[in-house]
């Protein structure tokens, strides 16, 4: 019988837990993207917000993730992968983690 430590068993529970919630962010991203959901939350992600920005680099947000795990370079990039759904799909069913789980 195999024994596995802890921490390996938590590095193997945080891979699942992460392709997890990597698969959710990109399908819901798809629906959004991809204009099935309407113009207003499209308008959300697309739209700019007005005033002065703080300093430091900019933050991480919710594009950026998905342009990172879809493989695109750009909103307009992500938006054209997201409008072919059965493309779409494939890219989010066979999507893997940096270490290729």
């Amino acid at each position: 019988m195999d024994r596995k430590g802890n921490q390996q068993r938590n590095y193997t529970i945080g891979e699942r837990l992460l392709q997890q919630l990597m698969k959710r962010k990109l399908r819901y991203a798809g629906h959004v993207v991809g204009g099935s959901s309407g113009p207003l939350l499209q308008l959300s992600l697309e739209g700019k917000i007005e005033g002065k920005r703080g300093q430091g680099s900019p933050r991480r947000n919710w594009m950026d993730d998905v342009k990172e795990w879809s493989g695109s370079t750009s909103y307009g990039d992500t938006k054209r992968k997201a409008e072919n759904r059965e493309e779409w799909k494939d890219m989010v069913a066979n999507l893997r983690t940096e270490d290729g789980n």
